[in-house]
């Protein structure tokens, strides 16, 4: 039994008969007052109007026809925290409901509850919750003070959508425990991972330049918790905090350098070297040395066959780098992995320290000096 949400109300929005049965069950076994499972659009909202207590949702999108909307447009009026449940793409949600956790089913197990567990809990994010990201941890105290009470802490499964591909981004995320894979989409719809964010940086980062749309998809690939601010009050609070912006101008160039290795590697390297990078880059974002994937999901992110995965795990295993079971791999020997990944790791791990450790203070030019100095020296 979940100890956040037993005894809680979550009303059920689903119209699928064994769908609806399956989350009911999950729920009930985590001590869920379920409501529901309603089928329509009408009985949900009906339901929501005559003044029950309820403290969460899980909506299906599609409701015979009719979409669920409206019905979270009056959840979100009311301060009730939901998310979606559906097999339709993301681009389906409009805008203002853009930052709301969506899960693709089939669902695994327990997503549901986790997700659910979380989204319901007490909002109240602490100095020491927010420095578990390293963007946040590095604000000067009187900068991180001004964004506290607008960051909202929230569990993120795996598969969850973060940002879609031309969509209008309305959150600024900071990851802590999850991991971020920014997917490259080309015409075709042939996909590729191309660049991974974790506590080391935020997802957004065009917001602080004026662009709120993104090239890429970015689908959440190692479930945990992160602490999100919406653009309105990221807006709000920029004026206050001249470091933040600075920062993440920092983190993007670095990720650029990262996201031009994973070019290179997919291009010059072996899977055998690709993977052992890519397995040690997880474990740089996470707190533990065990990684929760399927060879399915590795070879998605890899853009290779799974059996080619399989093989590969299965070499790494044989040299007593890793321990891969059903579902998840443990690192053994990160300084053997490293070895075996060669130089497509570490120079954007440098980068990323290098920027990082300038200061945040910019000196302006001095007025009878305008001409920056590298110039200058070029020059002569």
């Amino acid at each position: 039994m979940d100890e956040t949400l037993a005894g809680k109300s979550i009303l059920l929005v689903e119209d699928d008969y064994f769908a609806a049965v399956e989350l009911a069950t999950q729920l009930k076994a985590a001590g869920v007052n379920v409501i529901g499972p309603m089928p329509s659009l009408d009985e949900a909202v009906a339901f929501l109007r005559s003044g029950e207590t309820i403290e969460g949702a899980v909506l299906d999108i599609n409701l015979g026809g009719q979409l669920v909307f409206p019905l979270a447009d009056e959840l979100e009026r009311r301060g009730i925290p939901f998310i979606f449940a559906t097999g339709y793409e993301p681009d389906i949600i409009p805008t203002r409901h853009a930052g709301k956790v969506l899960l693709r089913k089939p669902l695994e197990e327990d997503v549901i509850v986790a997700t659910l567990s979380h989204a319901t809990r007490p909002q109240q994010v602490t100095r020491e919750t927010a420095r578990r990201n390293d963007i946040l941890n590095r604000l000067p105290v009187e900068e991180l003070d001004a964004i506290l009470p607008l960051l909202k802490e929230t569990y993120v499964p795996r598969g969850a959508i973060m940002e879609q591909r031309g969509q209008t981004v309305v959150r600024a995320c900071f990851p802590l425990d999850n991991v971020i894979s920014l997917i490259t989409i080309s015409p075709d719809g042939n996909r590729v991972e191309t660049g991974l964010i974790g506590k080391e940086g935020l997802s957004g980062f065009g917001l602080f330049d004026g662009d709120d749309e993104t090239p890429f998809e970015m689908l959440n690939q190692i479930e945990g918790a992160m602490l999100s601010i919406s653009v309105e009050n990221l807006k709000q609070v920029i004026p206050a905090m001249p470091s933040l912006p600075l920062l993440a101008a920092r983190f993007q160039r670095a990720l650029g350098v990262q996201v031009g290795y994973t070019a290179l590697a997919n291009a010059r390297a072996g899977l055998l070297q690709r993977l052992a990078r890519w397995l040690v880059m997880i474990e740089d974002r996470i707190p533990q040395n065990m990684i929760n994937l399927t060879h399915e999901y590795l070879s998605f992110m890899l853009g290779v066959r799974r059996p080619s995965v399989t093989d590969t795990l299965h070499i790494l295993e044989g040299e007593h780098l890793i321990r891969s079971t059903r579902g998840c791999v443990e690192i053994l020997d990160r300084k053997g992995l490293i070895k075996t990944a060669g130089s497509i790791y570490g120079p954007p791990e440098a980068e990323y320290q290098r920027l990082m450790r300038l200061p945040l203070a910019v000196e302006p030019p001095q007025a009878d000096d305008p001409e920056p100095v590298s110039l200058r020296k070029s020059a002569s």
